[in-house]
């Protein structure tokens, strides 16, 4: 399962979810279900956005954690 590093990485900059999203032009909706790994389907703007917002690569952005299979981690 790929995970979104988002929320390590707001908390690191001390940056809220709303912040963020106007940094990276992106609905806020959208970005909150992408902090709390809630979306199925990430838009390749998205993911673009938030690299270039953060400073960091896609490899920094996501972590591939093997053997869970469902959307919770459970």
């Amino acid at each position: 399962m790929i995970k979104s590093n988002l929320k390590q990485l707001l908390e690191l900059r001390r940056m809220s979810i709303r912040e963020f999203s106007r940094q990276a032009d992106y609905r806020f909706e959208t970005v909150r279900k992408f902090h709390n790994n809630d979306l199925t389907i990430i838009p390749i703007q998205l993911i673009e956005k938030s690299c270039l917002a953060l400073k960091v690569t896609p490899s920094e952005l996501f972590t591939i954690y093997e053997g869970e299979d469902d959307q919770n981690g459970s």
